[in-house]
């Protein structure tokens, strides 16, 4: 049905200004008492072509010229000769000049002209309407203006939609790129607090399952619901960034400096004896710098409870110098036995830091143990707001 509706509406969009034109062009005949059978005919022909104006300009332009010349050629170019039918030949001028090229629009305009240059002859030569001259040229002159007229208009609308559409593929794609980057954010704080808490719960297992006491087992089963209960927290807050996207009150914090504490503590009930020491005049910090700090301290202790074998100790120090604020985390004991496979731990500690225009440095101590040391320029993440105290 609603193609019937297209098709019938373009029909008449096509027919009906072409119909009124023609019964407007033989008006003005009846001053001249009134149109004879050919006027009517030769109107009739020289509007008809107009119905492929949209499809074919050029050709339709062409045939209605030739009408109209030729009655113009045939009955001499006297005041009644000049049949208003002419007119149709200056619409479809217009259409020329919006929907041809240059070469095509200098013909039609070529071929419009003849008739002011053949009245000016005229008048020179003999009788004729020599008055005429001015007002056809100023016709044919508008005409070709009106139609490279629309033709801007329609390509500068063109060109709009067209920016607004690559707009809005790459608003598209930037979007697509963010969301992969919040996964990816997600994925490493998930792969942080799960290897953490995990290593924390399983040395705590152990340990209860060595320990001869029933309080100090009792104390360690107690210590591990805890963890997993902080574990699961953290995890329902980061799995709630991907079912929302506002920031509502009830929403937890992400971690920063002042939860360091609770995890050296976490450490220290897994039964690695652990010390947090910060020197220096804490400086503002923005959340996501100590957010990466955090898990930095995290990624590292975890490391030692799951791969240094022996160690008999660990040490964080904060130290909160001019300009910058340094990072280190050591531990004291046997020799770190790397895994098989080297996980993504490490690198996400240097993709935190280095996101604040930080660096990372990793590896052995020459008295034994590990050591992770990271420096971030306060300059850099301490310029978008502040908010930081010390542990």
């Amino acid at each position: 049905m609603s193609s019937v509706r297209r098709v019938g509406g373009s029909v008449v969009w096509s027919v009906g200004p072409v119909v009124a034109g023609a019964v407007l062009a033989i008006g003005p005949l009846v001053r001249f008492g009134g149109p004879t059978a050919a006027e009517v005919a030769v109107t009739a022909l020289a509007w008809a072509p107009a119905v492929a104006r949209a499809r074919a300009p050029f050709a339709a332009f062409l045939a209605s010229a030739a009408v109209v010349v030729g009655w113009w050629v045939l009955h001499g170019l006297e005041a009644r000769a000049l049949l208003p039918a002419g007119v149709v030949v200056w619409w479809l001028l217009v259409w020329v000049a919006d929907r041809c090229d240059p070469r095509r629009v200098a013909t039609a305009l070529g071929v419009c002209l003849v008739v002011p240059l053949a009245l000016g002859a005229a008048a020179l030569t003999g009788p004729g309407d020599g008055a005429a001259v001015v007002p056809l040229v100023a016709v044919t002159v508008t005409a070709a203006v009106v139609g490279r007229d629309r033709r801007t208009r329609r390509a500068y609308l063109v060109a709009l939609q067209d920016r607004a559409e690559r707009a809005e593929r790459e608003r598209d794609a930037r979007a697509r790129v963010a969301v992969m980057e919040e996964r990816a954010r997600i994925a490493r704080e998930l792969h942080d607090v799960v290897a953490h808490n995990l290593s924390v719960m399983t040395a705590l297992a152990d340990g209860a399952g060595y320990a001869q006491d029933g309080e100090q087992a009792a104390r360690a089963v107690r210590q591990i619901a805890t963890t997993g209960r902080e574990a699961l927290a953290e995890m329902h807050r980061l799995v709630g960034v991907l079912r929302t996207d506002d920031d509502g009150p009830g929403r937890a914090p992400a971690p920063g400096l002042d939860g360091l504490s609770a995890v050296v503590e976490q450490v220290r009930a897994a039964g690695l004896p652990t010390s947090l020491t910060v020197t220096g005049r804490p400086a503002p910090l923005v959340a996501g710098a100590q957010l990466a700090v955090h898990r930095l301290v995290q990624e590292a202790l975890t490391n030692t409870l799951r791969h240094a074998r022996g160690a008999r100790s660990a040490a964080v120090r904060l130290d909160w110098r001019a300009g910058e604020l340094a990072v280190e985390v050591t531990d004291e004991g046997g020799p770190a036995v790397l895994p098989e496979r080297p996980g993504h731990g490490l690198v996400g500690m240097r993709e935190r830091v280095a996101a604040w225009d930080g660096t990372v440095v990793a590896g052995p101590r020459p008295e034994g143990g590990w050591r992770v040391a990271a420096v971030l320029p306060l300059a850099v993440v301490g310029a978008e707001g502040a908010g930081t105290a010390a542990p």
